[in-house]
């Protein structure tokens, strides 16, 4: 085997190997495609290129005589689509060159490449038969448009050049700028070197074409170490980027979940916190509707408030009912009552919705937070007592089990969460009917606690709007207090 034969063989097995390890990394970019044609070309030509080397006669030496360079000014067309989509192809097409757009130097090229094929293919005028050198063998004979085509070679490695630096210059995306720089050594590395090896040094006598094949391998060593390092880095950017994105919609979620609670706290302080919080988790929808339930319903004020109201500067009297209102709120929702809503110093709670524990559960939870209610009442009374208040404030308690309309009450705009119903105004008139500092109950809620809550019957009311005797019972406070803390 001749040795000289030897480079081109090896170069054509490892660009082949390169060709196809490019284009199974990835077969839908554009840049893989195009570095899979260009190293395929140039495997090819090296191949043509070993096989003239171990030619054992003239007539095999002449059919592979032209391959090398047939493959190779082929390959010039790939080479100039890769240089020109791996620096920004449509910027660089608008950019001049001798005051000539790059675009039309393409032309140029392309049309000196197929006339270059033309002149290879049907004339001796580039490439002239193949002469016979010891030791290295068959090589190369070069025809009078050999020069001309060196001069081509020139115009094309300054054109791809310029279109790389230009590219390297112009992009700020280090991911671009790297490949781009790579790229550039590639190209620049092999048509410096080419041209010494396969030009310079065969018209100076040496005949040295075996050891062209080193350049094209180092090249497409070069540009495929470009690639893999820019796409590796576009993945381990798109990894940085994407866990930053993570983190920063994280912390927006963060954010937006913080404010959520925030309006929710804030929304809490204007309708009662369990419709709040329904609304929020998505259970009640903004919609005028009502069902019937059985609820325990519950109304108090404060006995004497009004005349309370009219003797003492406003300041002071929203001062204390502020702090009353307060007190009672944290209370009712202690126990698991909803509060529709607070008028003037009367408070108007239910239980069993919008969740309920069950007929008897909602009741009692009701009577311990009366009772404790009826307690607070009683410490807050002292506390205004040493802070010159001498009002004897005391509230009334009206408790009443029943069904009722529950739901959303009000217009498309401004609605509320309430019951209403008979059984709604009974509890009313309980309040009314009942002496300060006491709570009454209807039969119906008095049958669900009597075996827990001590109550007495104090016979039967004559309620507005109802046109028999309510059968009325007290809570006896005394003999529960130490349940209701």
């Amino acid at each position: 085997m001749n040795p000289y034969a030897l480079p081109p063989i090896v170069a054509f097995a490892l660009l082949l190997v390169l060709s196809l390890a490019v284009i199974f990394q990835n077969a839908r970019d554009v840049n893989n495609r195009l570095l899979f044609a260009l190293c395929l070309g140039m495997a090819l030509s090296n191949g043509s290129s070993g096989m003239l080397h171990l030619s054992s006669g003239e007539t095999q030496a002449i059919f592979w005589n032209k391959w090398p360079y047939f493959f190779g000014v082929a390959s010039f067309i790939v080479e100039l689509e890769y240089i020109l989509q791996i620096s920004g192809r449509q910027n660089r097409l608008k950019e001049t060159f001798i005051r000539v757009p790059i675009g039309l130097h393409r032309w140029v090229i392309y049309a000196g490449i197929f006339f270059t094929l033309a002149v290879l293919i049907f004339t001796d005028l580039l490439i002239a038969p193949p002469e016979y050198f010891s030791p290295t063998g068959w090589e190369h004979g070069y025809g009078p448009l050999f020069i001309p085509y060196i001069g081509f070679n020139l115009y094309l490695m300054v054109c791809s050049l310029l279109v790389l630096y230009r590219g390297v210059a112009s992009t700020p995306d280090p991911i671009k700028k790297r490949i781009r720089k790579i790229t550039f050594a590639a190209f620049l590395g092999f048509d410096v070197y080419g041209f010494i090896v396969g030009v310079f040094l065969p018209f100076a006598g040496l005949q040295v074409h075996s050891l062209y094949s080193i350049g094209p391998i180092y090249m497409c060593l070069l540009m495929t170490y470009g690639l893999m390092r820019m796409q590796w880095d576009t993945i381990k950017d798109l990894k940085n980027g994407l866990e930053e994105t993570v983190a920063l919609r994280t912390q927006a979620l963060k954010n937006a979940n913080q404010r959520l609670q925030e309006a929710q706290v804030q929304i809490s302080k204007y309708i009662d916190p369990h419709v709040a919080e329904k609304i929020f988790t998505g259970e009640f929808t903004a919609e005028l509707s009502h069902q019937r339930k059985k609820l325990t319903l519950f109304f108090s004020d404060i006995h004497g408030f009004t005349r309370f109201s009219d003797t003492f500067d406003p300041e002071d009297v929203a001062r204390l009912l502020n702090e009353y209102l307060g007190e009672m709120a944290h209370i009712v929702r202690k126990w698991g009552g909803t509060i529709p809503q607070f008028t003037g110093d009367s408070i108007y709670a239910i239980f069993g919705a919008p969740d309920t524990k069950g007929e008897r559960e909602d009741a009692l939870s009701c009577l311990h937070m009366a009772v404790e209610m009826q307690q607070k009442m009683k410490t807050l009374q002292e506390k205004w007592w040493n802070l010159g208040i001498q009002s004897p404030f005391k509230i009334r308690c009206g408790i009443h089990t029943g069904m009722a309309n529950v739901g959303n009450y009000g217009s498309d705009g401004f609605m509320e969460y309430s019951a209403i119903g008979l059984n709604t105004n009974l509890a009313s008139r309980l309040e009314e009917a009942c002496d300060p500092g006491e709570i009454y109950l209807s039969h119906a809620t008095w049958a669900l606690v009597k075996n827990e809550i001590p109550c007495e019957a104090i016979g039967t009311i004559e309620a507005k709007g109802f046109h028999h005797p309510i059968q009325t019972y007290r809570v006896l406070q005394n003999e529960i207090e130490y349940n209701a803390i």
